[in-house]
């Protein structure tokens, strides 16, 4: 034993003194390239926000349109196409499916053909069953012939089925279609077979704002422009149902506060990172941090680590800078936001005055859009700073690679230093081992002499 410990012992203290220095400064490079690593992810996915507002924007954000529909005869559905306007509706006829049943004493009841062909034809498509093939015996029942009817691979398009009305039980065929082309035929041999008409076989009838029209079924599919209409009952006379189509005015409102909101997302996210952890914003971390714990999206969340890691960052102080400068400039249609209560306040975030907005929107509302997503409007120009930092192989992927870069070497470098380390101390604890037997020789010698 050296000093009371063992040369394991010892050659373990001395290699952990010879290494902390430079673990400690790989440790440093790899905290600050991961967090540098973690800012710029944050910083994508803010930027990737932004776009996607503007995206929004720059599609159905001002052109969404609401419904509204004076009685419950018709349900109504309109896209942003569909134009605005008034419309009067008179239902005069619902589309039906044509039925026929035919009475008979049970389920289990027969007495259908035993020869010849029964023949059932909807819309010019026809089955025909051969009775002698079938039901050479006769003992097919109408539950049989039901499933036979509903599983048959040239089913013509029609439904069969049973109904029991307590004495009796109703085969009943159905049409799966609606509309006057959707009558149904049965015969035997070309006879009629004797079943009842339950139910025609009618179009719809309808009148829109003096058109009239018809239609084999009761749902109307962009029967105006981006409009669509379910049918759910008739008229009586002198009666109709007005349809309203307008701007939706609260879908405006929110694709532009969502504007805002992006945009004062990317400014704090852009402070946070590029301010140091004297400034107002590392201050108020705490409270941002709470916030932030009710946030769906936690992977754009800014903790101590990141905070200020990017304040070197010139690119990104610039980006800053461009979307700031823009936002005081006029539209191509001359407008500005503050025409539209979008004011930019002391701490460098928008502000938007809800009254105003409102008004403007409704005194102009294809102003109010177009100074957004004309060619050349906001939306454009916000764009075209995002994109050279989002685009592929742009400055965040660039930045984001040659941080992995570094990342990579540094990691090499510790396991190149693991394994210098190990074989120093494989060198030590030879030495120390040859030293504490020499000890132990000399300590065994000189008990001679006593």
């Amino acid at each position: 034993m050296i000093s009371g410990i063992s040369a394991a012992q010892f050659a373990e203290q001395l290699i952990m003194a010879e290494r902390m220095g430079k673990d400690q400064l790989y440790k440093t490079q790899m905290n600050r390239y991961e967090a540098q690593l973690s800012a710029y992810e944050i910083l994508e996915k803010s930027l990737n926000s932004m776009t996607s507002k503007l995206e929004r924007i720059d599609g159905d954000g001002f052109d969404e349109k609401t419904v509204s529909v004076s009685d419950d005869n018709a349900s109504v559905t309109v896209s942003p196409d569909a134009p605005e306007g008034q419309y009067d509706l008179y239902i005069q006829q619902l589309a039906q499916a044509h039925q026929l049943s035919k009475s008979f004493a049970s389920e289990d009841a027969t007495g259908l053909p035993t020869s010849g062909n029964l023949s059932i034809e909807v819309g010019g498509e026809t089955l025909t069953l051969d009775m002698g093939a079938i039901n050479a015996d006769g003992s097919m029942t109408i539950t049989q012939l039901r499933d036979y009817i509903n599983d048959h691979p040239d089913n013509p398009g029609v439904q069969a089925s049973l109904m029991r009305t307590g004495g009796n039980v109703e085969f009943m065929l159905t049409s799966k279609e609606s509309g006057a082309n959707s009558q149904i035929t049965i015969q035997h041999d070309g006879n009629d077979i004797g079943m009842t008409e339950r139910r025609a076989a009618q179009d719809a009838l309808i009148n829109l704002n003096g058109v009239d029209i018809q239609s084999s079924s009761n749902y109307l599919e962009n029967v105006i422009d981006g409009v669509n209409i379910d049918l759910n009952k008739t008229h009586e006379s002198g009666q109709s149902t007005t349809i309203t189509i307008g701007t939706d005015f609260e879908a405006s409102e929110t694709a532009v506060t969502d504007f805002v909101d992006a945009f004062n997302e990317l400014m704090d996210q852009i402070n946070k990172l590029t301010r140091s952890m004297g400034s107002e914003v590392a201050d108020d971390i705490d409270k941002d941090k709470d916030d932030e714990d009710d946030d769906e999206d936690s992977n754009t969340s800014i903790g101590e680590d990141q905070l200020g890691v990017l304040k070197g960052d010139a690119s990104i102080r610039m980006l800053q800078n461009s979307m700031r400068q823009m936002i005081f400039e006029p539209s191509p249609n001359g407008m500005r936001l503050s025409d539209v209560g979008i004011e930019m306040s002391r701490d460098g975030k928008l502000t938007v005055d809800e009254d105003k907005l409102t008004d403007a929107l409704k005194s102009d509302p294809n102003a109010v859009k177009a100074m957004f997503v004309d060619d050349g409007g906001y939306v454009d120009r916000i764009g075209d700073v995002i994109d050279p930092f989002t685009k592929s192989n742009g400055y965040l992927d660039l930045k984001q690679d040659n941080l992995d870069s570094q990342v990579s070497r540094v990691e090499d470098n510790m396991d190149r230093h693991d394994y210098h380390m190990q074989q120093r101390y494989q060198i030590y604890l030879t030495q120390f081992t040859a030293m504490e037997a020499n000890i132990m020789k000399m300590n065994s010698a000189s008990g001679l002499f006593y």
